[in-house]
């Protein structure tokens, strides 16, 4: 894949990631990154401080399903790993090759 059209496929995703949060986000919310493989999986990880309630976890459900409507057809599979890891810990090196969609000042 060429680097243009690297730039063009995060940046939809990225878009489609964004809009899917609208009235979703949760406080907790740490990072937003994605990860393209050679297979043609598209993984998006997104990084919690602390675990997520029934109904939070139920949101972010939907925000991906909304994200692997708008590219069913785009790639081989898409999944979401919803991850739960301290503040006291570091997360930029878990930046996929898609970089970070968004990443939380921490104080």
């Amino acid at each position: 894949m060429n680097n243009e059209v690297s730039i063009n496929i995060r940046n939809q995703i990225n878009q489609s990631v964004m809009y899917s949060l609208l009235g979703r986000a949760t406080k907790k919310m740490r990072g937003i990154t994605a990860e393209l493989n050679k297979d043609n999986l598209l993984t998006i990880k997104m990084f919690f401080d602390n675990n997520l309630s029934e109904e939070e976890e139920e949101e972010m459900q939907i925000a991906n399903t909304e994200v692997v409507a708008d590219f069913f057809n785009d790639f081989k599979d898409i999944y979401l790993d919803l991850l739960v890891v301290h503040k006291s810990i570091d997360i930029c090196d878990k930046k996929g090759n898609l970089g970070w969609f968004y990443l939380r000042k921490e104080y």
